[in-house]
């Protein structure tokens, strides 16, 4: 089995799961989590392409994929861990993600601030029977995927 399949039937897995847990368990997704999904939209994306273009067993174009397979995978580690720092406290967020009244004194501001304010917070972790939480699972995912990723990029020298 290559690399392109092993992220293609993952991150096609986690997609059904994501939307799983939204749309039957009603968890709704916070604007992190949402962001958290497009690496794997990516890797889809990849794997479906190269199901199309690589008919005649192209190395290099398989090399390109993998690398940029890496790169994806390398940049939803890294948000996904920001996104869990977010969840524990250890990062303070000042983004759309969550609601700052502190500076709202004026009544009319406050409202303003209370209407634009995201509905999920993303320092709110949704937790997996109360277990660890759906970004802490992400996390999980994406680091086991970015060390598959690397074994066969560099020690089974699929470049």
């Amino acid at each position: 089995m290559s690399l392109i399949n092993i992220n293609l039937a993952v991150s096609t897995v986690v997609i059904i799961i994501v939307f799983i847990l939204q749309y039957v368990f009603r968890m709704a997704p916070c604007e992190m989590c949402l962001i958290e999904r497009y690496p794997y939209y990516l890797l889809i994306f990849i794997g479906v392409i190269s199901f199309i273009f690589n008919q005649g067993n192209k190395t290099s174009f398989k090399n390109i994929s993998n690398y940029i397979s890496l790169l994806i995978l390398l940049f939803g580690f890294f948000y996904t861990l920001r996104h869990v720092g977010v969840e524990r406290g250890l990062i303070n967020l000042n983004s759309g993600c969550n609601i700052n009244l502190s500076n709202s004194s004026d009544k009319s501001l406050l409202l303003e601030s209370l209407t634009q304010a995201p509905l999920i917070r993303c320092d709110e972790p949704s937790y997996l029977l109360n277990l660890l939480s759906v970004a802490e699972a992400n996390l999980i995912i994406t680091t086991l995927l970015l060390l598959i990723s690397l074994y066969f990029i560099f020690f089974k020298n699929e470049r």
